[in-house]
């Protein structure tokens, strides 16, 4: 028994996705439209499709008919768009109008706090006294004459549901969590004072102190010596902080700056800028680093850029500015082509206007050095029957018709626009350069030979699953946790579905080959 190799398995699955996800949704001609439907614009729009039937293809039936009963007593089929729906009436609601409305106008079920609203469909329950829930009998956390929030709060009942508005400082559902501070209490400690303008109650620190109830203390004192003879303590805010001077830095200014203005930290090369904190140094003739004690690549009298450069002194380091072509920190890597040589060979010239100096490629050649010979010529037959070279840039490339595709256009297209390469279910797409068989009726595949295992609004997809149509073969969507091609909760049949379409994308390469 022959082997199923797993690399064809592979190329099966990649091919299904991709003719999944690449489906086109304009209609070629008006075999597209499945029978219910015309194709005003070929290649540009979707078919327009009759009787009821929508959806690009026209393959989505409609639900009602406009002398039919489908939509019952509680509806009527709206014929005015397609596909046809049932519109429903009192209160109804469901493709169909079959769903019945939660309450009615001259029920009871929204019970004593609450009322049917009427003026839209489905019918809706209105709550009162503070009650909600779909049939208003979820109770309110607190009512009117209730005491329900307390000796610290009141029942706002101007909106549904009704809310606890806490007062004291007290806040929660029902006024129950205390505030930490008081107005007259002294839970904010000597260096605070309870704010009570807002609810819930809050400690406002003074003295630099901070904290919930003001009881961290500062870093820094004003008559304090906390930031040393580099800093001072700034009172001006809470919590008290270290302003450094002298190019210090830190919380408590002990970090010393680099450099001092009196200093020879940044050597002979730089100077010590003190204008801001840190203090860094400012280097000059070409040096850097953090003390300038990096030197320059080159100098403006010396050699180091060689002759094909010079030294540009005018920025801190200083650089080689290259010329002739060459690139390179000390300018000595040499252009691939000059002005006078002839590096870039007979297909090619040298572009000197930038540096590095590089080859501008003609006659389609490309390359570096302009040695890669183009796959087509203007009076060749590279392109054979089905292309022709174009050569308005490089490199040159075949542009392929008849469907044709490949450098050379010698990959024959799956279907020709008279053949019957797509079978019964779907057509040959000649809209763009490379043919390609678009399907109908939900079947996928390269010619179209792979059965969806559902239909639009059919009831192929069990347990809940619904039938998606966006892709080909149409395929079921099942609920979380089932399995199956039908969604009927064995996995084996997933495994039997995507082999089928292996199988078919296969077969279909295959016999493409013979």
């Amino acid at each position: 028994m022959a082997r199923f190799h797993p690399m064809l398995a592979v190329t099966g699955i990649m091919l299904y996705i991709a003719l999944g996800e690449g489906a086109i949704t304009d209609c070629v001609d008006a075999s597209s439209c499945n029978g219910h439907g015309t194709c005003p614009s070929p290649c540009s729009a979707p078919c327009s499709c009759t009787d009821g039937y929508g959806g690009h293809d026209c393959t989505i039936p409609p639900i009602c008919t406009a002398a039919g009963s489908e939509c019952g007593a509680n509806g009527a089929c709206t014929t005015s768009s397609s596909p046809y729906v049932c519109t429903c009436s009192n209160g109804y609601s469901g493709p169909t109008c079959t769903v019945a409305p939660i309450c009615t106008a001259t029920g009871n079920q929204c019970g004593t706090n609450g009322a049917c609203t009427t003026s839209a469909t489905p019918y809706v329950c209105t709550c009162s006294n503070g009650y909600t829930g779909a049939l208003c009998t979820t109770a309110p956390i607190c009512t009117a004459a209730g005491s329900q929030c307390g000796t610290n709060g009141a029942c706002t009942t101007s909106a549904t549901p009704y809310v606890c508005t806490c007062s004291n400082g007290y806040s929660g559902s029902t006024c129950t969590v205390a505030p930490i501070c008081t107005a007259a209490g002294s839970q904010c400690g000597t260096n605070g004072a309870c704010t009570t303008s807002a609810t819930p109650y809050v400690c406002t620190c003074s003295n630099g102190y901070s904290g919930s109830t003001c009881t961290i203390a500062p870093i820094c004192t004003a008559a304090g010596s906390q930031c040393g003879t580099h800093g001072s303590c700034t009172t001006s805010a809470s919590p008290y902080v270290c302003t450094c001077t002298d190019g210090y830095t830190g919380s408590l200014c002990t970090t010393a700056p680099i450099c001092t203005a009196a200093g020879s930290e940044c050597g002979t090369n730089g100077a010590c800028t003190t204008s801001a904190t840190p203090y860094v140094c400012t280097c000059s003739n070409g040096y850097s680093g953090s003390t300038c004690t990096i030197a320059p690549i080159c100098t403006a009298a010396g050699s180091q850029c060689g002759t094909h450069g010079s030294c540009t002194t005018s920025a801190s380091p200083y650089v080689c500015t290259c010329t002739d072509g060459y690139t390179g920190s000390l300018c000595t890597t040499a252009p691939i082509c000059t002005a006078a040589g002839s590096e870039c060979g007979t297909n090619g010239a040298c572009t000197t206007s930038a540096t590095p100096y590089v080859c501008t490629c003609s006659n389609g050649y490309t390359g570096a050095l302009c040695t890669t010979a183009p796959i087509c010529t203007a009076a060749g037959s590279q392109c054979g029957t089905n292309g022709a070279c174009t050569t308005s840039a490089t490199p040159y490339v075949c542009t392929c018709s008849n469907g044709y595709s490949g450098p050379t256009c010698a990959i024959a297209p799956v279907c020709t626009a008279a053949g019957n390469q797509c079978g019964t279910k779907g057509g040959c797409n000649t809209c763009t350069s490379t043919y390609s068989c678009q399907c109908y009726s939900g079947y996928g595949g390269t010619t179209c030979a792979t059965a969806p295992p559902c239909t639009a609004r059919g009831s192929e997809c069990k347990n809940g699953g619904s039938c998606d149509i966006s892709t080909f073969p149409y395929t079921c969507t099942c609920p979380s946790g089932l399995t199956g091609a039908t969604c009927q909760g064995a996995g084996s049949q997933v495994t039997f579905f995507v082999a089928t379409l292996i199988v078919s994308a296969l077969s279909s390469l295959f016999f493409m080959q013979y």
